[in-house]
């Protein structure tokens, strides 16, 4: 049995991966990669996200990867996803210079704050977007908008957008013009909203803003690359689902399943590695490693053969093989820098 962890990322861009990875601490991290078994890293097209393109290939999905109506069936199965489904997260446009940035919200928006603005967006749908039949559904802090006739557009994923400037990134397409006209409408209200100013008033960032990604419409999904899934992400969860595995399948981030090939992913590094943060990329990885040495050691006493670590950048995407027996390939000396840069 094997289990993969899927970690958005973790591979430098390689001007400077020598320089950050001399001020890691990666004691047991180095030695568990030097003597696995790497692959060579798949290159992704530019705009894509390579853990989620990596993960909608073992699904079996074709283009695109199609995120939302997944999300909204594993968050709620009895939920319509409609002709057309897509993610509308809050986040927040920071100024930088002469431009906007893509960022996230630093604090979760509270239920009640969630259904505050909520109110807003849908008030806006009701009347610029009602010949769209929108309905708009709210599960733990994930936003969805299902939609009767669907929007003809293109738009980047948030994972891609963060740390990046918001008109390189709006979404084009027929129906561009009427999104933009509705987001202007929701900002205008949230801006009025006293919840915002008592955000910024505690020192959180205020929610300005939405972001519409990973349209499309459900179909079921021809390969089932796992076993089980370990993890919360709606995504993930939805597409297994949609793979055929029963929800029974699907596990906390906690628990170890040993029933057959598992997937999980660790989010740890993402976001430093989008906005460039360095320092705190390091000071993730030493948390990532040693979660990374913790589940390994649970992993294999629950009878996994391997694990496998898919290490994603910006475009690519590199899985290295950590099996049972490897401390004995005494031989083996692979350089960690190698295997956690993006190569040219």
């Amino acid at each position: 049995m094997r289990w993969t962890v899927v970690v958005p990322g973790a591979l430098l861009p390689s001007a400077i991966a020598a320089d950050v990875l001399a001020a890691a601490d990666t004691g047991w991290l180095a030695q568990a990669l030097a003597r696995a078994h790497s692959e060579p890293a798949t290159r992704f097209d530019a705009g894509s996200v390579p853990h989620l393109s990596w993960l909608w290939a073992r699904f079996g999905g074709a283009g695109e990867p199609v995120t939302a109506p997944y999300a909204l069936r594993a968050l709620d199965e009895t939920a319509d996803p409609g002709a057309q489904c897509w993610h509308v997260d809050p986040v927040h446009f920071a100024f930088a210079r002469d431009h906007l940035l893509v960022g996230p919200v630093d604090v979760p928006p509270t239920p009640r704050e969630d259904a505050l603005l909520a109110a807003h967006l849908q008030a806006a749908l009701d009347e610029l977007a009602a010949d769209a039949g929108p309905a708009l559904h709210i599960h733990r802090g994930h936003w969805l908008l299902a939609l009767a006739r669907p929007w003809s557009l293109r738009s980047t994923p948030l994972d891609a957008a963060f740390g990046q400037p918001v008109h390189e990134h709006w979404p084009t397409g027929t129906d561009a013009v009427g999104w933009r006209r509705l987001l202007n409408d929701v900002q205008m209200r949230w801006h009025q909203e006293p919840l915002n100013e008592a955000r910024e008033a505690s020192g959180s960032r205020a929610i300005n803003g939405l972001w519409l990604h990973g349209g499309g419409a459900w179909a079921g999904l021809p390969a089932r690359p796992f076993a089980a899934v370990a993890d919360a992400d709606p995504v993930l969860r939805g597409w297994a689902l949609a793979s055929g595995l029963p929800r029974e399948a699907l596990h906390d981030d906690a628990e170890v399943a040993a029933a057959g090939d598992t997937v999980s992913i660790r989010r740890d590094l993402l976001l430093p590695a989008q906005f460039d943060a360095w320092g705190q990329w390091l000071d993730r990885l030493t948390q990532l490693q040693a979660a990374l040495r913790q589940l390994q050691q649970d992993a294999f006493a629950a009878g996994c053969d391997e694990l496998a670590l898919v290490l994603c950048g910006r475009r690519q995407a590199r899985i290295v093989r950590i099996r049972r027996g490897d401390s004995w390939r005494l031989w083996r000396r692979a350089p960690l820098g190698p295997l956690l840069a993006e190569a040219e």
